[in-house]
Order: structure tokens, then sequence, then C-alpha cells
């Protein structure tokens, strides 16, 4: 299969596609990552072509592209795929056979147990972490017996993913302790990992483990997210309602705006040099000099908003950030409404976004500027409508709620119709039942 090389820009399936059977290396395997992330189906046989692409090879013997490109089927979720990347696990990249496997659950095809249990049978190096988890997502239980040696592996992560397997089998807790226990792991990675497990096995004990895990707040929001989904669709199946939504969508909404009440301000050290600390990029040191801002007040919101405009760190930029939303000082609605509506490539950006959006409801909420209210609910009705980011469509429907006004409250109710994401769905609703209590709690 070919298609016409194209030096258009990749903003289309059709330049994505021509860009993908290109010559130049870099702007094909863009294209595989653009094709998956907007979900293009037409694109399917052409990624599978790429999937057995010999010409971009790494000198260690690595194939980037077919990585990609498996990585995009999975997105596709397109079971026409599934021969192809079956094929594609003969191949002696591991990486690519690991892309490959989790492609293979994410389009969830029962069919392909058969292979991955032959995976996990054989004497060869196999990312075995993928394996056994894609073996628990097709609920594949029959190979239980390969899995259970595995609690003992030499790495750690592989044991996460057979007590992750075996939970979602047994439900015994003794395998979802042993995930809680990594969350306050030394190694970073290890955590990040049991967070994703216990997302996946979508249990309430789960959700209260990762509140209150040493991990990144995106990480929990995502995770979270996943068991919020799965309570969802218990109450589906059984027909009734569980309370455990409240703790979660109530979570979420904390996670938004974070505070760090255990930090105390010992020292009368100028707002330049706190600043200036930001710039350690310790989250201890950072979220410590955060809080003593902000217990500064509104003396701080000049010099923090210059050194935004200054500063190219996003991490930085997002500790800035949180500040200047918690002050919810009206001298920053400027660049709060910009920060909302920047499109960033970068996705470690997208909750320096989400706290804009939470700084927008707080300054709305108490100014008495009715061009400010309106400018932020305008901003807001527009991160809720355009923007792909469900995180940052909750943060806007949760300062919609927070600003209180009839306006706020037709919008969310116009948007309740058109949120495809179930979760934001489900904070929308929340928000128009409790309108009256928000409104009490916004006064007191």
């Amino acid at each position: 299969m070919t298609a016409t090389y194209s030096t258009e820009p990749i903003n289309s399936a059709k330049s994505a596609i021509a860009a993908l059977t290109g010559d130049d290396n870099q702007t094909r395997y863009y294209a595989a990552w653009w094709l998956g992330k907007n979900k293009i189906q037409e694109a399917c046989p052409f990624l599978c072509e790429a999937l057995r692409d010999e010409r971009y090879r790494t000198k260690q013997g690595g194939y980037p592209l077919r990585r990609q490109a498996a990585r995009a089927l999975g997105q596709l979720k397109n079971t026409q795929a599934l021969p192809d990347l079956l094929t594609a696990l003969d191949c002696e990249d591991l990486n690519l056979r690991e892309a490959v496997v989790q492609a293979i659950a994410a389009i969830g095809d029962r069919q392909a147990i058969p292979a991955l249990i032959s995976l996990l049978k054989s004497n060869s190096p196999q990312p075995y972490e993928a394996i056994i988890e894609a073996l628990g997502t097709l609920q594949a239980w029959e190979a239980r017996a390969l899995v259970e040696p595995f609690l003992r592996d030499r790495s750690e992560r592989v044991q996460c993913a057979a007590a992750r397997y075996l939970y979602l089998l047994t439900q015994e807790p003794q395998y979802i302790e042993r995930l809680i226990q990594n969350l306050s792991h030394e190694n970073v990675y290890l955590r990040w990992a049991a967070a994703f497990d216990l997302g996946a096995i979508g249990h309430l004990t789960a959700a209260e483990a990762i509140i209150s895990a040493k991990v990144a707040d995106s990480l929990k929001l995502l995770n979270l997210k996943r068991i919020l989904e799965a309570l969802l669709a218990e109450e589906a199946e059984n027909g009734t309602s569980l309370p455990e939504k409240s703790l979660l969508l109530g979570a979420i909404d904390r996670l938004l705006l974070p505070e760090n009440r255990e930090a105390t301000v010992n020292n009368e050290e100028a707002i330049a040099f706190l600043i200036e600390k930001l710039y350690y990029n310790h989250p201890g040191i950072s979220s410590t000099v955060v809080e003593s801002l902000v217990q500064r007040g509104t003396e701080t919101v000049e010099p923090l908003i210059a050194a935004f405009l200054t500063c190219k760190d996003h991490g930085v930029q997002g500790f800035i950030i949180q500040a200047l939303a918690r002050i919810a000082d009206i001298r920053a609605l400027d660049l709060l409404i910009e920060v909302v509506g920047i499109e960033v490539a970068n996705h470690c950006q997208g909750s320096v976004r989400r706290m804009a959006a939470r700084g927008l409801g707080k300054i709305g909420s108490t100014t008495n500027d009715i061009s400010a209210i309106d400018r932020c609910i305008e901003k807001l009705n527009w991160a809720l409508s355009n923007v792909e980011d469900w995180a940052l469509r909750y943060a806007a429907i949760v300062s919609l709620q927070q600003i209180a006004t009839p306006e706020t409250q037709k919008i969310l109710e116009q948007s309740l119709g058109q949120q495809t994401d179930q979760i934001v769905r489900l904070r929308c609703q929340t928000a128009l039942e409790n309108w009256q209590s928000a409104r009490i709690e916004i006064n007191t």
C-alpha cells in the first residue's frame, strides 16, 4: 500500500497518512502519533504497514516507527489490526513487543489470548509486565497457574502486574495490599506503576490509597477517573446508586488546585527570594514556597506575574499559577485567561491550565467587578466546549459552579447533554443537582 508523500503540515488525516509513507523518519514517527491521537480509522491499514517497516531502525536494533505505529493502533482499537499485531510479536525488539502487547490489550479481542500465553511460557526474554496486564484486561483467567510464580519475580513491577491480575480474578485483599505498599516505595517509577495498577483495579480502597500517595496530581487524576468509571459501570450493571461517587468527585475537585496545609512559614525572606526557590525544582521546597507566597497574599501577585512571563520552566510556571490561582487577585485575571486558552503539545502543562481554570472560579466568585466575572465565565465556557483535556473541562465545571450565577447555571444545563466523557458529564450533573448548596457554601 502506498500514498504520495507531501511536504504539507500534518493537520489532517490526508497529510498525516501521506507523511507516514514519506522519507523523513522523524516526520513519519510524528505522523503515526498524530493518527493515533486523533483516532483516524482510515489510517489503520497504513499503520499496519508501518508495523513491518525496515527503514527506521536504530543502531541498537530498535524500531521506533513500528513502536509508534503499534501504540497508534491501540488507540484506534480496530480489530482489523489484530492479525498484523500478532505477527509483530515475533520481532526481536522487546520494546516493540511491549507496545504490541499493550495495543492488543487496548483492542480487547480475546482471540489474542493464546499468543499471549505462548509468550508467557517461552524461555526467552519477554515484556512480562505488559503480557500479564494484558491477560488481566482480557480476563484470561486460564493463565492463573502461569501468572502466580511471577509474584516472586525479581522485578517488582512484574510482581505488581501479577498481583493486579490475581486481584482481578480472586478479589482477595492480599493482592491489593501488595500494590498499596508500593505506593510508598522509594522508587518513584514503582509508585507510578502501582498507581496505574490500582487504577485498573477500580476499587474504592485503591482510590483512598491513591489520594494520599506521593505521586503527581496528574497521575492521581487519571487513575481516580478510571476508578470512578468502574463504579459507574457497576452502577449501570446493578441498577444501584453508589455513594462513593461523591468521595471521588470531591477528591478530583481538590486535586485541581492542591493545597499543602501542613506547610508552615518560618521566615521573612523577600518575595523575590521565595520565587527564586521555585527554580530548585524540588517538590517539597516548591510546595512550601507556594504556601508562603499564598499566605503573604496580594503583595506577591505582581512579582509572580512578572516571574511567569520571564520563566521558561514549565514546572516553575505551574507553581506560579498555583499560587496566583489560590490568591485569586483580579490583577492575575489576564494571565489566567491566557493560560487556560493555550494549546500545548507538552502534556505536563495540562495541570497548569487546570489550576488557572480553578483560579478563574475563585476570582469570579469573590470579585464585585461585573466585567471580570463575565470574562471568567466566557473563558470557562470556552474551555468546557472546546478543549480535549477531560480534566480541564472538569475544572471548568467546578469553577462555573463556584461562580454560581444564573448564566453559569444555564451554561452547565446546556453542556450536560453535550459532554461525551461520563465523568465530566457526572460532575456537571452533580453541580446542577447541588446548585443551591453551592451558593450557600460560596456566600459563607
